[in-house]
């Protein structure tokens, strides 16, 4: 059975919530971003493509104001979110209205 695009954005924003949730020297504003990202999945807001750029704009802005970082895992899951947002979407990550 193939996973809906909404069921594969939400699988790896899901991920980072829980993986940045267990330390708590995670920044709130990321967690916040991804809890927004995860409500508007799950009441399909938005296209699953714009959501994903919402996304990688909040936490790329989070991490270059606060100067966090994520670790490689997270990395890697910002990369799936970016190729995600890339393939299909409307509106790309460095857009200033990617923004929730």
């Amino acid at each position: 059975m193939n996973r809906t695009d909404y069921e594969q954005v939400f699988e790896v924003v899901d991920d980072m919530y829980n993986s940045l949730s267990k330390n708590p020297d995670s920044d709130p504003d990321v967690l916040k971003v991804l809890i927004t990202a995860a409500t508007y999945l799950n009441n399909k807001k938005s296209s699953p493509q714009i959501i994903a750029s919402k996304t990688v704009n909040g936490i790329m802005l989070a991490n270059a104001s606060n100067k966090t970082k994520l670790d490689q895992d997270n990395w890697n899951r910002l990369k799936q979110l970016l190729e995600f947002a890339k393939n299909g979407g409307p509106m790309n990550p460095t857009d200033f209205r990617a923004q929730f």
